[in-house]
């Protein structure tokens, strides 16, 4: 069945919605067509065999220019965040607060961590 054109009755516009809906219960078969010939058409054309990857971003860390925060840094920042600092963590400011005499030395370490490879540690 083709695209309506014109005034259609109330069975040709639901088989027409049925098609395009996919719960047409007819399967169409396509001489040569199978999972494994479209998988292999879809990797041919979706392979760039002259990829090459893009150069550096500017804005990224390079080890050379790279400086680590400081563990005094980070407990600075933990020890001052205002009442309205939640993030999206949902953390209380005042358990940061709070806790940041135990906190900021691993998180100074993931903070550098991720500066430095420029990625989210695992």
């Amino acid at each position: 069945m083709g695209k309506l054109q014109g005034k259609a009755d109330v069975k040709d516009v639901w088989a027409a919605v049925r098609q395009m809906t996919g719960r047409d219960r007819h399967e169409a078969v396509v001489d040569r067509v199978d999972a494994h010939s479209v998988n292999v058409h879809y990797a041919s054309i979706s392979t760039d065999h002259q990829y090459t990857s893009p150069p550096h971003k500017l804005s990224a860390t390079h080890s050379a220019d790279f400086q680590p925060l400081s563990e005094w840094r980070v407990f600075q920042a933990l020890d001052t965040l205002r009442p309205t600092s939640t993030g999206l963590d949902q953390l209380p400011t005042w358990f940061l607060r709070l806790g940041a005499p135990l906190f900021y030395k691993p998180l100074t370490h993931l903070f550098n961590l991720s500066l430095a490879t420029s990625s989210v540690p695992h």
